[in-house]
Parts: C-alpha cells; structure tokens; sequence
C-alpha cells in the first residue's frame, strides 16, 4: 500500500506542477501600465459645427467638447497601442443634430504623451 500512496503523490505532484507551468506560457496584453495618451487637435464637419465627439479605440472610449474654434482634447488612461480608431462627432446642421465619424490610427507619437489629429466628419 506504501507504493501506491507514493505513486499517487508523484502524480498530484507532476500533476500540479505541470499545470502550473502552463500559466506563464500565456502571452502578456499589449498594454502597459500607468501609460497615459492624450489625443488632441481640430474636428470639424462637412456641414454644419462640429459640438461634441467621442473616441473609441485601444480599448478605451472618452468623450469632450468641441471649442468654438473646432479644438478638443481627449485622455486615454492606458490604450493599447497601436489601435485603428473611430471618432463619433456630433456635429450640428441647421438646429439639427447629426452624427458622423471617422477613423484615424490610435498610436504613441514619436515623442510625447500627445497624438494631435485634424479630423473631418
């Protein structure tokens, strides 16, 4: 009975063993910690004033306003980079509310925390 109980203990023990070894042999995320990007630049729209957008994209999606000038600027905490990105913009025809979008490439820019994009919608 001795071996028994001996040959059971070696195979919880492998047992064990290997499905733990299988954990770290998953890929990591692309993401990485505490890396903010601020998305910032102009929107305008083809017809009418662009008032307000949001952004989808790196696994995150954040809204601002639109300035009267077209300017706004929008943080992502940690995306993941690179990213295809579309911009919702609520743009403002006549007193009507319409909504277009577009997509840019969500991505870190060669210095800096901030992407600057000039979108039309």
């Amino acid at each position: 009975m001795r071996g028994l109980s001996k040959i059971k203990a070696l195979v919880l023990i492998v047992g064990t063993g290997a499905s733990l070894a299988i954990i770290p042999l998953t890929p990591a995320s692309a993401g990485t910690i505490n890396n903010p990007l601020t998305v910032a630049g102009t929107v305008r729209c083809k017809f009418g004033s662009a008032e307000s957008l949001k952004i989808t994209g790196g696994g995150e999606a954040h809204g601002a306003a639109v300035g009267s000038s077209g300017n706004f600027s929008v943080f992502f905490a940690n995306p993941q980079l690179p990213s295809p990105a579309i911009a919702e913009v609520r743009c403002d025809v006549g007193g009507t509310r319409t909504f277009r979008s577009t997509n840019f490439p969500l991505h870190r820019p060669v210095t800096g925390q901030t992407l600057v994009v000039n979108l039309v919608a």
